[in-house]
């Protein structure tokens, strides 16, 4: 019998997938049975709260084939059947579980914030340190938020104890400001001079941590358009609100609408930092071919199409017929 627990160390199961899978549930106990190697054994895999575990029976005899969990085992007929046995333990902890390393609310509560508003998952890049994860911006690659397990000694507190912490950008002309070295510390791992390290305890509301990742997640993207402020973003989005439902807009109207036709690239990099997209309905913005965004900051363009789709707007091949859906306004 082959103990699962290791296997299954810091996944959580999805009991629903393990169902779908073809897992049988009996008194909250789940047990898988498949026929491997031309029917001469089966499987049998359990899972419950309590037990995690896998054996392989040899059909004939009806006993628990051993030899397959022994390493020392060798040869073609061995290494085939234990290919095909770990095949299936595998291709069930691929489809039905999902990494959780990361156990405090406040930490599930920002994977959580994240997926929902920017569509990104967190990614292990460090085989070694799976402890360590990172949430990179789809527009250009950079990272704009790292969730780690670390000693609070590496925070220069007088403790041994592992906590939970989350590294953000800030602004560097700014970050003297935020940092007190008890909720708030200079970045760990990262460029202290724009990067913020908080620790995930509740001694920072959640709610504030939600800004300061947008705020990060708004630094990621940069700023090499040289917007002209905060006034004339907000002029941008407040148009974006006047837009009809089932009706779409191109990048050179709303930068006709400020006052400024040649401001139309501006108005994309104004999009992509949009902070709101529900209230603020960027989706709504096409180029002057009426084709989707590929790199549309809520999920790229099927998010997109999705929701132009939710309000009537035919899309084909990835793009909108303007004669159709375009607004055309009486003044801009």
């Amino acid at each position: 019998m082959r103990n699962l627990d290791n296997k299954l160390k810091n996944r959580a199961i999805n009991y629903d997938k393990l169902l779908k899978y073809g897992f049988k549930e009996e008194n909250d106990i789940y047990i898988y049975k498949k026929n491997i190697y031309d029917g001469q054994f089966e499987v049998n895999i359990v899972i419950s709260d309590t037990k995690k575990y896998s054996k392989l029976i040899d059909i004939e005899n009806e006993m628990e084939f051993a030899l397959v969990d022994i390493e020392d085992s060798t040869g073609k007929f061995i290494g085939g059947l234990r290919k095909d046995y770990e095949g299936i333990i595998e291709d069930i902890i691929i489809k039905c579980t999902n990494k959780e390393v990361f156990i405090s609310n406040q930490a599930k509560e920002i994977i959580n914030y994240i997926k929902q508003k920017y569509n990104d998952e967190l990614e292990y890049l460090w085989e070694k340190f799976d402890d360590n994860a990172i949430w990179r911006n789809k527009q250009n690659n950079k990272w704009y938020g790292a969730l780690l397990i670390i000693s609070e000694s590496k925070l220069g507190i007088e403790s041994d104890k592992m906590i939970e912490i989350i590294d953000l950008r800030y602004q560097k002309e700014k970050i003297q400001n935020i940092v007190d070295n008890k909720k708030v510390f200079p970045g760990y791992h990262m460029n202290k001079k724009t990067w913020i390290t908080i620790k995930l305890d509740n001694s920072l509301d959640t709610e504030t941590i939600y800004n300061l990742i947008d705020n990060s997640y708004k630094l990621s993207i940069g700023n090499k358009c040289n917007l002209t402020g905060n006034s004339l973003s907000q002029k941008v989005y407040d148009y974006l609100r006047t837009i009809p439902k089932g009706k779409v807009v191109t990048y050179k109207q709303v930068a006709e609408y400020i006052g400024n036709k040649g401001l139309a690239r501006v108005i994309g990099n104004i999009l992509h930092k949009n902070p709101d997209g529900d209230k603020y309905p960027c989706y709504k913005v096409l180029n002057s071919k009426g084709e989707l965004a590929e790199a549309f900051v809520f999920g790229g363009k099927e998010i997109q199409k999705e929701r132009l789709q939710s309000e009537g707007i035919k899309v084909i091949n990835n793009k909108v017929d303007l004669s159709l859906y375009q607004w055309k306004e009486d003044k801009m």
